[in-house]
């Protein structure tokens, strides 16, 4: 027993001492570019020998024996039939080099190639541009992932413009090493194109031809993909529904005409939303809302809200109605009571209006006529002001992600204006531009900007209440001043607002981790009138958390100028950063 117990120990450390004293093995790939050289690798069986102990010579000579065939093998797939090789297996010391000098060759030509439709799809451009923009050409280097590529885009394209039942009747390559020239055939017989029949939805409170209005299909277009899977995420964002399943019923098919089934789950009609904030520009905040996801089968909404805090009280309501177009098109009606009472503004403002709003290209139009009367006070004098405001505004966005933003920028303008003529105490007009932008240097590190400015052309500007004056100051605008603490003032020294406002930011974050981060800024702007422009700045540093509901930032700010108080500043905020 004690004999057979010592045997399989002095195996076990002869194995281990073997182990421990072989070389390892280096393979080198010469005269070849990186794409060929890692096409050889992938086929090289003695790759997975390569920084390992040799203790098998055998196997690995074996296994180099066979990478000559491996090599040819790897480089025909890019269009090399004819390469020369020079392999060698050496040994240093303990350690091994298989060295391979390669010379590929002649690229194989196309000679000849066939392309041929057949069907309803010979007639169809979509067909003709992908056959025009082939990589696949006579004279061209047989590549066989581009012949492979181009056949599943003709595959693709086939679903996906309705052409259900073609095929690929004719597909080949061949290779005559003798002429060393490849012909390829490919031939497709699409058959006919289908399109959509009747379009029916499950039972739900919306009219039916209402829903279809969110399509960009009717009966008798030929059927797309794209055209149902956009049908279901226009439906889905309505808001009407939890789920939808656009669905082709091909049991029902009469000849090429598909019916077209739209499976619902209808979301519950009243939305109740509740919410506690706090924000150093308004404190500690409180919202309630109610949202009716449909009034009428016509598909109408109705929200309202309110939103309350230390200083701001506004209680607001919307009656919105779809336009022809649901996807871009709606009407509203708005009603807005808003008492604001903070150390720099005092004011109450009713208002009542209508909206349209569109969507034109990128941008999102919105024009609007308001009615409001405010009680403002300024200077210890509360005036009440009436106005009858048309506006147009224009927004645009662009990011992947508005949660968790890499790169984007988002855009928006406003002009409005009043006259004595027409229901208005003063005659104005008013521009606003505002801008955001974020561009990732690397993974890591983000720059933001943004930029907001704006000019009122009025007479008596003593007329204008406090809803249409400028001021500069808080969490979004001058960090390291309080919320509209910047802007003219008077003999009391109490800010008044300005004609204008210019405030401009720049910001670098740096993420530490998955979902925190720290950032570095400085603000500068300010409210003014006439070009009596005196900028404040702010700066100061950052804690970024990037929840899911959006990044909440914690900044403290010290003000830079002159005459300013410099002590430190309090910012807290949440919201996306586009």
């Amino acid at each position: 027993m004690m004999t057979l117990t010592r045997l399989i120990f002095l195996l076990l450390l002869s194995s281990t001492s073997l182990h421990l004293m072989a070389g390892t093995l280096s393979i080198t790939l010469e005269g070849v570019n990186t794409e060929q050289s890692l096409n050889i690798r992938s086929f090289l069986s003695i790759e997975a020998l390569e920084g390992k102990p040799i203790t098998n010579p055998s196997r690995l000579r074996y296994l180099h024996n066979l990478a000559d065939a491996e090599i040819k093998t790897a480089l025909q797939p890019l269009g090399f039939y004819r390469p020369t090789i020079d392999s060698s297996l050496t040994k240093n010391g303990e350690d091994w080099q298989a060295r391979y000098h390669i010379k590929p060759g002649t690229p194989l030509p196309i000679a000849t190639l066939e392309i041929q439709l057949s069907g309803a799809a010979q007639d169809d451009i979509a067909f003709q541009q992908l056959v025009a923009k082939t990589s696949l050409r006579v004279g061209q280097t047989l590549i066989h992932s581009q012949y492979e590529q181009f056949k599943k885009q003709l595959n693709s394209l086939a679903v996906e413009r309705g052409y259900y039942q073609a095929d690929l009747t004719q597909h080949r390559v061949e290779v005559d090493l003798t002429n060393y020239s490849a012909a390829i055939t490919l031939h497709m017989a699409s058959g006919p194109r289908f399109s959509v029949g009747d379009i029916t939805f499950a039972p739900n409170p919306i009219d039916d031809a209402f829903l279809k209005s969110y399509a960009s299909f009717n009966s008798g277009d030929p059927i797309q993909n794209s055209s149902l899977i956009d049908l279901q995420s226009a439906l889905i964002d309505s808001d009407y529904f939890q789920r939808v399943e656009v669905r082709p019923l091909w049991n029902q098919m009469s000849d090429t005409e598909v019916p077209i089934f739209v499976d619902l789950d209808t979301n519950k009609k009243t939305k109740y939303h509740a919410g506690l904030g706090y924000g150093t520009d308004t404190g500690a905040r409180t919202k309630l809302g109610m949202t009716k996801r449909w009034v009428n089968s016509r598909g109408h909404q109705f929200n309202t809200q309110l939103l309350a805090s230390e200083i701001i009280t506004n209680l607001s309501a919307e009656y919105s109605i779809p336009g022809l177009n649901p996807r871009e098109d709606r009407y509203a009606v708005q009603l807005s009571l808003l008492d604001e009472n903070s150390d720099n503004i005092d004011t109450r403002n009713y208002s009542i209006g209508v909206s349209k709003q569109q969507q034109r290209g990128r941008w999102q139009q919105v024009l609007a006529l308001n009615y409001q009367q405010e009680e403002s006070t300024f200077s210890g004098e509360t005036e009440t002001s009436y106005f009858l405001i048309p506006q147009i505004n224009y927004n645009t966005f662009s990011t992947k992600d508005r949660l968790r933003v890499k790169n984007g920028y988002s855009l928006s303008s406003q002009l409005r204006g009043s006259s004595k003529a027409v229901i208005s105490t003063e005659d104005f007009v008013q521009t606003r531009i505002s801008g955001k932008g974020i561009y990732s240097i690397t993974n890591k590190f983000r720059v933001l900007g943004r930029a907001e400015l704006g000019t009122t052309w009025v007479n008596d500007f003593d007329a204008l209440p406090a809803s249409l004056r400028f001021f500069a100051g808080g969490d979004n605008s001058v960090r390291g001043y309080d919320y509209k603490s910047l802007g003219p003032r008077d003999d009391s020294d109490d800010v008044v607002g300005g004609r204008n406002l210019l405030v401009g930011s720049i910001e670098v974050d740096y993420r530490l981790v998955e979902n925190w981060g720290v950032a570095a800024f400085i603000d500068t702007g300010n409210a003014f009138d006439d070009m009596d422009l005196s900028l404040h700045t702010g700066i100061g540093v950052g804690l970024r958390w990037f929840s899911p509901v959006g990044p909440v930032r914690f900044d403290l700010a010290v003000p830079q100028d002159d005459g300013d108080d410099n002590s430190i500043h309090l910012h807290f905020n949440l919201g996306a950063d586009l």
